[in-house]
């Protein structure tokens, strides 16, 4: 068995890409994981419309807003914490792939031009130091996470995420929206930043 397949405590691991490439699940999605990537997160808007924000005093565009934005969150955080994805975003494998794919690969880059929180000002009773202020967190909390060595990712990660939740409770934060932030940070800092092993289906799955 190569190196980029290997079973591990009777879990397969595979670091192989093939195949063709999804902007949502990577390289050698499963049905299961294409299903999480792709059609999940939008119950997020349906449940929080019903539950949360029904009661408020919104304009249409505010809901399809907030729509919009938990749909990119939820499901950002769901497509980067697939094995598929973790694949094609941390593996050695010299790929063929377009300039989208490429950015998506870029540690740095990629979170740097995610500035949907900006968005929020604009459209919520909300001073723009908000998304200036979770913005610069989750960049400082991706370059501080890779100068550290790689066991310590997750742990480090983690803790931000903890950290976050903490600080979203006491901060400022849109009405309807205070879950936005930490999922903003679990989306870039923990699913997209922190390497996993690419899992593959055992036998009795």
């Amino acid at each position: 068995m190569s190196q980029d397949q290997t079973t591990i405590n009777n879990a397969p691991i595979n670091w192989q890409c093939s195949g063709k490439f999804a902007l949502t699940t990577g390289f050698g999605a499963t049905k299961a994981e294409s299903v999480i990537a792709n059609y999940i997160a939008f119950i997020a808007p349906v449940i929080l419309y019903f539950f949360a924000w029904q009661a408020l005093d919104w304009s249409v565009l505010q809901i399809v807003v907030a729509s919009l934005l938990s749909i990119d969150m939820v499901g950002g955080v769901l497509s980067n914490s697939l094995g598929s994805m973790k694949r094609f975003l941390h593996t050695n494998q010299q790929l063929d792939i377009n300039w989208l794919a490429k950015l998506v690969r870029r540690k740095y880059l990629f979170p740097a031009i995610h500035s949907q929180l900006f968005v929020i000002p604009l459209c919520f009773d909300i001073a723009w130091s908000y998304a200036f202020f979770w913005y610069g967190i989750m960049m400082i909390s991706v370059v501080f996470i890779h100068f550290m060595p790689l066991y310590l990712h997750r742990a480090i990660a983690l803790l931000v995420v903890m950290l976050s939740i903490i600080m979203a409770q006491l901060l400022p934060a849109p009405i309807g929206l205070e879950w936005i932030a930490p999922i903003f940070i679990i989306k870039l800092v923990l699913s997209h930043g922190v390497r996993e092993e690419p899992y593959r289906p055992t036998t009795s799955d």
